[in-house]
C-alpha cells in the first residue's frame, strides 16, 4: 500500500489540519503495517501556477511539443505519475476565504490533464482515467461551518468532490476540523476531528479490499 500525503498549511508547528492528518496516518499505519507514505508539502515546496507556456504545452500533442514546451510540462507529468503510483490519497489543508489555498489549486491544475487523467468520448463527454482510490480530506476552518447558516458558503468541499470526480476518483471521506479560531469551538475542534478519524477509517472502502 502506498499513500500520497499532500499537506498545505504554512503553519508547520501548530496547524490543526497537519495534526489531525498525522493522527489519521498513525491509524492507517496500524491498519496497513506496510504502508508507504510519500509527503508532498506544498507549503515548503509550492508549485508554480500555470502560465501560457504550460497551458500551451498541455494542449499540444507530446510529439509536437517544442523543447520549451517539453521542459514546461515535465513537472506536471511528474505529479501525474506520482498520483497514479499511489493507492491512497490524503489531502490536509486549511480552508482559506471559503475555498482552497492557491498552492492546492495549483496541484489540481497540474494533475487535471486531458489524455492523462481525463479524456473525451466520441460524444464529447469527459471521462476520468484515474482508477478510483481511497481519499481522505482533512480540512480545517477557523469559523464553524457544521450546522451553521454559513455552511452553504463552503466552496472547498464541492470543489474537491468535483475535481476528483472529474478525473475518476469518487471514494472520498471528509474530516472537518471545525471552528479552530472560534471562542466556542476552538478547544474541541481538533479533539473532535481526531475522534472521528477511527470511525471513518473503519467505514472506508479500499478498492483493494473489496
Amino acid at each position: 500500500m502506498k499513500l500520497l500525503h499532500i499537506t498545505v498549511s504554512p503553519n508547520r508547528l501548530n496547524s490543526a489540519s497537519r495534526a489531525v492528518a498525522e493522527y489519521l496516518l498513525t491509524q492507517l499505519r496500524q491498519r496497513y503495517p506496510g504502508l508507504q507514505v510519500t509527503t508532498l508539502d506544498l507549503a515548503q515546496d509550492p508549485l508554480p501556477h500555470l502560465d501560457a507556456l504550460m497551458v500551451g504545452a498541455f494542449l499540444t500533442k507530446p510529439d509536437a511539443r517544442s523543447a520549451g514546451q517539453q521542459q514546461a510540462v515535465q513537472l506536471s507529468d511528474q505529479l501525474v505519475d506520482q498520483l497514479l503510483a499511489h493507492d491512497m490519497l490524503l489531502i490536509a489543508s486549511p480552508v482559506w476565504n471559503l475555498g482552497l489555498p492557491s498552492v492546492l489549486k495549483a496541484w489540481f491544475d497540474h494533475i487535471t490533464r486531458a489524455g492523462r487523467t481525463f479524456a473525451f468520448t466520441a460524444q464529447g463527454d469527459k471521462v476520468g482515467l484515474v482508477p478510483d482510490r481511497p481519499v481522505f480530506v482533512v480540512m480545517a476552518n477557523g469559523t464553524p461551518f457544521i450546522g451553521q447558516p454559513t455552511e452553504q458558503d463552503d466552496q472547498f468541499t464541492p470543489y474537491i468532490r468535483t475535481a476528483l470526480r472529474y478525473i475518476g476518483v469518487t471514494n472520498l471521506k471528509f474530516i472537518r476540523v471545525d471552528g479552530t479560531h472560534h471562542p466556542r469551538t476552538k478547544a474541541c475542534a481538533v479533539p473532535e476531528a481526531m475522534a472521528a478519524t477511527e470511525f471513518l477509517i473503519n467505514q472506508f472502502v479500499n478498492p483493494q479490499e473489496s
